[in-house]
């Protein structure tokens, strides 16, 4: 101990004071009482007398002097048995951590002899990894580019956009994608599942209405963004609309094409009228022919920045003021909940997906569905309560992959969809030159585009009015039921119903007689 040697030689000195205080002390009563109890003469009494005084004061002046020392070996006590208390603690706790490797060394062994099958269960129960062999998985290919079929949309000038790439899956995943395999997607149809649930033509039926896409900078989200919206657009019945706020001023490189896009901050007033009033003509649309929206396009609603343009509600010092945040607070979480049944999907970026910094209400984060793309799956697994309902070995589960994959460095995605189980999934290689599409040079504000080979079909499918009006004047006099249902059928496709045929007329001027 540090402090021992110094204890020991200081306890010898203390002890002979101690001796030497004692020996005076009983020499000074001894002194000083014998007179009183013995037959002394004069001589006799006054030696003993000056004996007991002076032991007396040798006494008071050594018990001063040993005071000081006592205090001084007082600390020595004090120190030493503090270092003795340390010592005994590091032996304690090093005595615990070998134990512990020990055991977790003999668990190990003991799992190496069980079946292969068996292992992976063990592995990410009690941690065992690194400890416990497993066999190699076989050489994967790299996976054939997912392919999307373009839908008849809008086009690109870029030539080249950010890949997302998916540069292989790690041994201790898949073992634990083989005991969770709902949970860890090592596949990438994920991707292609939640846009055919959101594309669903059975409306009841559809999920994932809406997607918040998060991640930092040059993560992908627009590539991903642009891949689901491409995914879903081409399964609309009518060429799909999308319309989108690029607060980046276009520097952004989107892979699907816009039928009009609001470049810059200054242009988000604008993007609020003009989206709110492609709401209101896609509800036009749906009231004619029902609530199963057969023949109404798919209607995307773009917004990246999210979180940087609302900020926290007081928007962007010097470029988005408060009243501009609180109206896309507004206008956003009118999309995600009132939008679902027009075939409507609001697609969000940002970085953060929490409430505070997107503005979504917390009703409204339980019907988007939301892509968190590497680290900023922390978001989410910080605060699982506005996001997830699972137990929490399920969370542990999520969390240990992240971390596992971050490690790695693949580019990987936590996914809670609106109406299965949050899973963490490896996001694919896409072909992403086979995926371009070229935009319009100069958009048309009041219609919505469509590809060149296309753009007859596409018009027609936004001025339905203004054709099925123009042929009403042709003709005359007011169209008699049978001819506007026909004419109406000529132009769209649609087959309308009574009340279709009646709202029609009453649109054009015709009210019912």
């Amino acid at each position: 101990m540090p402090f021992e040697l110094e204890r020991l030689t200081a306890s010898g000195v203390i002890h002979a004071e101690r001796t030497i205080l004692c020996s005076l002390g009983a020499s000074a009563v001894m002194c000083l009482s014998a007179p009183f109890f013995l037959n002394t003469d004069r001589i006799t009494t006054g030696m003993l007398l000056g004996a007991g005084t002076l032991s007396a004061g040798l006494f008071g002046v050594s018990a001063q002097i040993s005071e000081s020392k006592e205090k001084v070996y007082k600390s020595l006590q004090e120190a030493d048995l503090k270092s003795l208390k340390q010592h005994l603690q590091g032996q304690a706790a090093y005595d615990y951590v070998t134990t512990a490797i020990d055991a977790k060394r003999q668990v190990a062994d003991y799992v190496n002899r069980l079946p292969v099958n068996e292992r992976p269960r063990w592995i990410a129960e009690y941690q065992l990894q690194g400890l416990v062999t497993l066999p190699e998985p076989p050489a994967q290919q790299s996976p054939s580019p997912t392919g999307i079929p373009n839908p008849d949309i809008a086009d690109i000038d870029e030539e080249s956009v950010q890949l997302v790439i998916n540069p292989g899956s790690m041994k201790v995943l898949q073992a634990i994608a083989a005991n969770y395999p709902e949970y860890i997607r090592i596949d990438g149809a994920w991707i292609d599942e939640l846009c055919d649930a959101a594309s669903n033509q059975n409306m009841t039926l559809r999920s994932n209405h809406h997607f918040y896409l998060s991640g930092g900078t040059q993560s992908g989200k627009s590539t991903l963004a642009g891949v689901i919206i491409n995914k879903i657009g081409a399964k609309s019945q009518t060429p799909a609309i999308v319309i989108g706020s690029d607060p980046k001023d276009d520097v952004t490189r989107w892979l699907c094409k816009f039928s009009r896009k609001f470049d810059g901050m200054k242009e988000l007033k604008n993007w609020i009228t003009f989206a709110t009033d492609q709401i209101d003509k896609q509800k036009a649309r749906v009231s004619i022919v029902g609530g199963e929206c057969q023949g109404v396009p798919e209607l995307f609603l773009a917004q990246d920045e999210v979180d940087s343009v609302f900020g926290g509600g007081k928007g962007l010092p010097g470029m988005v003021d408060a009243d501009t945040a609180k109206d896309l607070q507004g206008f956003w979480n009118y999309v995600i909940k009132f939008t679902a049944g027009l075939k409507g999907h609001g697609v969000f970026m940002g970085q953060s997906p929490l409430s505070g910094e997107t503005g979504f209400s917390r009703p409204s984060l339980k019907n988007v569905c939301f892509i968190t793309m590497g680290q900023t799956s922390s978001y989410i697994l910080d605060h699982p309560q506005d996001f997830v309902n699972v137990k929490k070995e399920i969370l542990e589960i999520l969390r240990q992959a992240c971390e596992l994959l971050d490690k790695a460095g693949v580019r990987y995605a936590l996914v809670i969809p609106t109406r299965s189980n949050p899973f963490v999934a490896l996001i694919p290689e896409f072909d992403i030159k086979g995926l371009e599409q070229k935009q319009d040079s100069k958009p048309n504000g009041e219609t919505v585009n469509s590809s060149k080979n296309n753009q007859q079909s596409s018009q027609q499918q936004v001025d339905w009015y203004q054709e099925i009006r123009k042929w009403a004047t042709e003709l005359g006099r007011r169209p008699h039921f049978q001819e506007i249902k026909q004419k109406w059928h000529e132009l769209t496709g649609q087959e309308l119903n009574e009340k279709g045929v009646t709202l029609l007329l009453e649109n054009l001027g015709y009210p019912d007689n």
